[in-house]
Parts: C-alpha cells; sequence; structure tokens
C-alpha cells in the first residue's frame, strides 16, 4: 500500500510542477487532496483493524471489508478527479 502511495506522490507532483500555478487554485485540486487525506486516514486504519499491532495476527472482519470498500471509493474518486483536472 505504501510503495504505491509514495510512487504516485512523487510522479503527482511531478505532473502538478508543470502547471502549478494553474491547477494549484482550482477548486478541483483542493478536493483531491482531500480525498487523498482520506484515503491516507483509510489506510491506517485499514493497518490498524486488519493487522492490529501484530503482522502475524492479520483478521478480516466486517469492519475491515467495509474499510477497504471505503478505501477503494476514495482512491478511485481521487484518481477520477485527477483525470479531470485534465479538462478544467
Amino acid at each position: 500500500m505504501w510503495f504505491g502511495f509514495w510512487l504516485n506522490l512523487i510522479t503527482g507532483l511531478m505532473l502538478f510542477a508543470a502547471d502549478a500555478s494553474t491547477k494549484g487554485a482550482t477548486r478541483l485540486f483542493i478536493f483531491k487532496l482531500g480525498l487523498v487525506a482520506v484515503g491516507v486516514g483509510s489506510v491506517l486504519l485499514i493497518e490498524r483493524v486488519v493487522f492490529g499491532g501484530d503482522p502475524e495476527r492479520a483478521s478480516t472482519t466486517w469492519p475491515a471489508r467495509t474499510l477497504a470498500v471505503v478505501s477503494l471509493v476514495v482512491w478511485g474518486a481521487a484518481i477520477t478527479a485527477g483525470r479531470f483536472m485534465a479538462y478544467v
């Protein structure tokens, strides 16, 4: 999870740097950053709920499954918002 996050952060910063003055001031960009923050929070919660501090004792309870669905929706929305930024 974290490898994918850091890879996307680095490449996203490179893309943002190409047109930062225009894209950085849009509401869509602020919305996307909010979604990314919620996504990071969901990853931290997933780690806490699934592993509970012990990687050997991973469990898939209904809260873990719910967090997984929420995480997928939030990250999908963040990706979609990023794609829409090309048209704003």
